[in-house]
């Protein structure tokens, strides 16, 4: 995101769709761990690699790292604050929709068939998930509105999950057409979770509020999908039926292929819709809250040089002399032999006063 609000969601777009990609990959082929164990172990080395992000370096937070303020600026990150409680209502019936794996077992398809379909769709998310960035890079121009507008209306992959498999969970054996619908629902969840988290980073501006923001909110998401079983019985139950534990056998999981059904349209259908308000109530303070919007480096929001001679280079940061270098008409003073610094960072002719 240094490169400005612009650059983030394609930068956003192939991250994610590789991760999920990656994911979906891994819980295809972990056919010798138990349900649920590799998204876990998944998401536990993507939380190791933030906390190694914000353990930065003595010599660069000293001079770097602002005093932070984040809790005390808390209530005026509102889009932050939406965005993270739609996702966590979402994970509190994650259990309940996320289980298109089973359903297609349910359906007829034998393990080795879904494991290729599971590949398919990650080749599929990658490709789609990218072109999808793109063209909301191009349309983004000369404000976030676009993004905007995907952000906080894209309904949640969720809804379309549990009305696919309540509508055409049994209604064809061995039916393309419901993978079909499942793989656009898990395109749909995934485009919409980097979109989120698109907005947060680029609405929280400062970097350090980011990581310190995504941490805590990340780690809001998780512990929501980990109660979500719970969740999802206690809302179930009161139709006779759980997504989570089986009515006629004691302590397992649900067989029943119409009981199934019923217990996931009434569980996940009123956290997604709920998940959804709190998404579209974002919306009002999401362009107030964009607090710059530039383009990249010497570059304008649409691509175009700013002026003439400007170029973007890379400069060494053993180039400056600490806080004692200077520009003057354009060029740098004379670097000093001090500065022992190997590290570098992008520099342009619009950091001149």
């Amino acid at each position: 995101f240094q490169g400005g609000f612009r650059v983030g969601p394609r930068r956003v777009a192939l991250i994610e769709s590789c991760r999920s990609a990656l994911a979906g990959i891994v819980q295809a082929t972990s056919t010798s761990s138990q349900p649920g164990v590799a998204p876990i172990l998944f998401s536990t080395i993507i939380l190791t690699l933030i906390i190694l992000i914000m353990l930065a370096p003595a010599c660069y937070s000293l001079y770097v790292l602002p005093a932070t303020n984040f809790m005390k600026e808390l209530k005026d990150h509102k889009v932050y604050l939406f965005l993270i409680a739609s996702m966590c209502l979402n994970g509190l019936g994650s259990y309940a929709w996320n289980n298109s794996s089973y359903w297609m077992q349910l359906n007829g398809f034998t393990p080795t068939e879904v494991t290729i379909i599971q590949l398919v769709q990650s080749a599929v998310l990658i490709v789609v998930l990218f072109a999808l960035f793109m063209t909301l890079h191009r349309q983004s121009i000369w404000g976030p509105w676009p993004m905007c507008d995907f952000t906080c209306l894209i309904p949640p992959g969720s809804l379309l999950y549990a009305l696919a498999f309540w509508e055409l969970g049994n209604l064809h054996y061995r039916s393309y057409t419901f993978v079909a619908v499942l793989t656009v629902a898990w395109i749909v969840d995934v485009a919409r979770f980097a979109a989120f988290w698109t907005s947060i980073l680029t609405t929280l501006a400062n970097k350090w509020y980011a990581i310190i923001g995504s941490f805590i909110g990340f780690s809001f998401i998780k512990v929501c999908e980990g109660v979500s079983p719970l969740v999802v019985h206690l809302i179930a139950i009161g139709w006779g039926v759980s997504p989570t534990w089986s009515q006629l056998v004691p302590n397992s999981p649900e067989t029943n292929l119409a009981a199934l059904q019923k217990a996931t349209l009434v569980s996940a259908i009123p956290l997604a819709l709920c998940a959804y308000g709190v998404q579209v109530m974002a919306r009002q303070y999401f362009c107030g809250e964009v607090l710059t919007y530039k383009g990249h480096g010497h570059l304008m929001p649409d691509g175009e040089p700013g002026w003439d001679s400007g170029s973007s280079v890379f400069m060494p940061a053993a180039s400056i002399e600490g806080y004692g270098g200077h520009a003057d008409n354009g060029m740098l003073l004379e670097p000093s032999n001090s500065d022992e610094d190997s590290d570098g960072s992008y520099d342009s002719d619009e950091d001149e006063d």
